[in-house]
């Protein structure tokens, strides 16, 4: 009898707790429906602002209660950076057949919707433009200027985009180009047209130079100027300037000019030299005093001081020079 009795208190206790279980199932299944039929029947509410960044809108984009037409198609989005105006009588017209409503309270005559894109900016273009001129064969660098139809070319925020160009038109004469740019597929055609220039690699400034002053390599950098910039006697060598002193107070990035600098001073004006006067088995050497500054190599005039002559001596270093004019070895 006790094993029976503990046998029905179970079957009581069991069928208590599904009994629970099965009302909690039931109340929360009213609940949910009552929320669905409630939220099915609330009037839809517009977003006071919409921007969408994929390729379609959807009812989520333009109102903040969708629900479960969240993801419901409404119409393609416009290109990427540009907006079109939906009609509000055709949006209400897709709701009602989706069984909401939409009660158009402000009275709008039309529903804006931007996209949201990211403009391709001038570097960009240029440096796909010259790609595809070396890949055309172009070997000759050049400084690129895009002067029409770049202010609005957009690309998509989302996914891969590769913007590509379908046709160039270069006249290497004139500089002159027409290109053809496709931002994205299915996108219209971007036509951009400006000029490019022959550079030349030339060595420069990273900063300012004053006169006297020596220039190391340290100094210098490779700069891509344009070849009808380039002046009269440019330096196109880093040996040529690396060593020498500025004549002037040079700037950086400009191309540097042969007058710009000089070798470095071996003797300054009315300096004290030793003047050498070199003949087959006779060498002789007098005091005198330089007129002018002059480095190694420079041909310049000086006084004998033994015989008060200026003659013209080389400059072969610190306070030495020969005598250009040996026949009077008193100078």
């Amino acid at each position: 009898m006790s094993r029976q009795s503990d046998y029905m208190r179970y079957r009581r206790t069991f069928g208590i707790i599904a009994l629970a279980l099965l009302l909690i199932v039931v109340s929360a299944s009213l609940v949910f429906a009552a929320d669905r039929e409630q939220h099915s029947t609330e009037p839809l509410q517009l977003r006071p602002s919409i921007k969408v960044d994929g390729e379609q809108i959807l009812f989520d984009d333009l109102f903040t209660n969708a629900g479960d037409l969240a993801e419901k198609f409404v119409a393609n989005a416009p290109y990427p950076g540009r907006q079109l105006s939906l009609n509000p009588v055709a949006i209400a017209q897709i709701a009602a057949r989706n069984g909401r409503v939409w009660h158009n309270s402000t009275g709008a005559k039309r529903i804006l919707v931007k996209r949201s894109g990211r403009r391709l900016g001038q570097q960009e273009l240029s440096e796909l433009i010259l790609m595809e001129l070396a890949q055309r064969g172009y070997e000759q660098n050049y400084e690129l200027l895009v002067s029409t139809g770049s202010a609005g070319i957009y690309v998509p925020t989302t996914g891969i985009s590769m913007w590509t160009i379908e046709d160039l038109n270069f006249d290497p004469g004139s500089g002159r180009f027409v290109a053809s740019i496709l931002p994205f597929p299915g996108a219209p055609l971007a036509i951009l047209r400006g000029r490019a220039w022959p550079t030349i690699k030339v060595p420069t400034l990273k900063q300012s130079i004053h006169a006297g002053e020596l220039i190391s390599a340290s100094d210098l950098a490779w700069s891509d100027v344009r070849a009808a910039r380039l002046g009269q006697k440019p330096i196109l060598k880093f040996e040529d300037i690396v060593g020498k002193i500025a004549t002037r107070t040079l700037q950086p990035n400009r191309v540097l000019q042969s007058r710009d600098v000089q070798v470095p001073h071996a003797v300054t004006k009315g300096e004290m030299i030793t003047i050498s006067y070199e003949m087959p088995g006779l060498r002789l050497t007098a005091r005198g005093k330089v007129l002018a500054n002059a480095g190694t190599g420079d041909v310049v005039r000086a006084v004998n001081l033994s015989s008060s002559r200026t003659i013209d001596v080389s400059i072969t270093g610190p306070g030495q020079a020969v005598a250009i004019t040996t026949s009077n070895l008193g100078g």
